[in-house]
């Protein structure tokens, strides 16, 4: 399956690592009141995937140069986040200050965004040809 490429399953492996390690910092310093460091944690987080999105991206797109505005990365993301989620909520890991039912709010957002995210993504290709823009054929 060409769309499951080595860097998005790379990808996958390092942001599932690191989203546990968010969801047991989160959960951690909750607990402890620590409410500045739960901050600390977010903006850490958000830039760990943020670099591992761009690092693996880019090679992905070196390796097959597929037109599909990074909608494989965030449905990757998507999927893998509220499942960690729901396993962290299922095995009882949650702080007394989180809630399982705030957790699927975001995930029903997110879902919302990420279909707009899909439908520009079938919207983008029309423009591409076997998943390679037009105009990067016919220069």
């Amino acid at each position: 399956m060409k769309h499951l490429t080595r860097n998005l399953i790379n990808f996958a492996i390092y942001f599932s690592v690191g989203t546990i390690v968010f969801r047991y910092g989160l959960s951690h310093s909750l607990d402890s009141r620590l409410f500045l460091q739960v901050y600390v944690i977010a903006v850490v987080y958000f830039f760990y995937n943020f670099g591992i999105g761009w690092y693996f991206g880019k090679k992905d797109y070196e390796l097959l140069p597929l037109y599909d505005i990074g909608f494989r990365f965030h449905l990757a993301t998507f999927l893998l986040y509220n499942s960690i989620t729901e396993a962290w909520n299922y095995f009882g890991f949650l702080s007394q200050f989180e809630s399982a039912k705030t957790n699927r709010y975001i995930a029903f957002f997110w879902g919302i965004f990420l279909l707009f995210h899909f439908l520009l993504y079938l919207y983008s290709r029309k423009n591409t040809i076997k998943g390679i823009n037009k105009s990067e054929i016919f220069e």
